[in-house]
């Protein structure tokens, strides 16, 4: 399953010791780039405070992760309706 797959390089350990041949870097400015797009997007939308831990990291992979730290569930709750709203428009959209 191709999920199970993706979990289990998304969940593992962070990289604290680099070994050579792994593109720890690349990773890593996938995952800031994302980042900062993410935060642009969460200040329009209001909700930057709720993510003061918001940071780009690299896990044993070299794969890389956006660390969105612990979140406040109202901040989460606020999020998931934007995302379900931003959804339910773009159906709305592609329907017309």
């Amino acid at each position: 399953m191709r999920i199970a797959a993706d979990n289990e390089r998304t969940c593992a350990p962070r990289a604290e010791v680099f070994h050579d041949g792994i593109p720890y870097v690349s990773g890593w400015r996938d995952a800031d780039a994302a980042t900062r797009e993410l935060a642009d997007v969460l200040m329009a939308a209001g909700l930057a405070v709720g993510f003061g831990a918001l940071k780009a990291d690299v896990n044993v992979h070299g794969d890389g992760l956006v660390n969105l730290g612990a979140v406040p569930a109202d901040v989460v709750a606020r999020l998931a309706d934007l995302v379900t709203r931003g959804l339910c428009a773009e159906m709305a959209r592609l329907a017309a």
